[in-house]
């Protein structure tokens, strides 16, 4: 097992919502002992009326939810939305190294300037294969961008080659 999957996570808004497309919104919570989920993402998902509201506030209810702590840091402030700089911030703040996020702008900080280990939901459902949780991951790719969330289509192409469907 990827040593990444053994220690709690701390989860941003999207990949949440990426994979409720695909009714996979639990899927993290197979995946980690615990998964954390900041104040403000939480408040981002409640307040998003989405045909995958209800899934959500279900799989936020095994979340532990990480208060709202003071503003973090000016490079997260100014370069990124509230969530991803609140999940970067938890991380920092209660000493782990991992982060599920998308957007491709807050991933890049989260690695360069904070050395946090980073996956997306693409990864998670890599990782979801690999554990046979799921049979492939294509279908479940092509699920969320049919379901309207952006997956690129560098990003598909690697996550296929990581999961052997090239």
């Amino acid at each position: 097992m990827n040593r990444f999957f053994n220690a709690p996570v701390v989860c941003n808004t999207g990949p949440l919502i990426g994979l409720a497309r695909i009714n996979m919104a639990g899927l993290p919570f197979r995946l980690f002992p615990e998964v954390i989920v900041p104040e403000e993402v939480r408040l981002e998902l409640q307040a998003k009326e989405s045909p995958d509201r209800d899934q959500l506030v279900e799989v936020l209810s095994q979340a532990r939810i990480h208060p709202h702590q003071s503003p973090p840091d000016r490079l997260l402030l100014t370069e990124l939305d509230d969530g991803e700089a609140a999940v970067i911030s938890a991380a920092m703040r209660l000493g782990l190294s991992a982060v599920i996020l998308d957007e491709r702008k807050a991933r890049r900080i989260a690695s360069r300037a904070y050395g946090l280990e980073v996956k997306g939901s693409a990864g998670l459902l890599v990782e979801a294969k690999n554990r046979g949780l799921i049979e492939s991951v294509k279908p479940h790719l092509e699920g969320m961008i049919r379901g309207g969330y952006f997956l690129g289509p560098n990003l598909v192409a690697a996550c296929l080659a990581a999961a052997g469907e090239v």
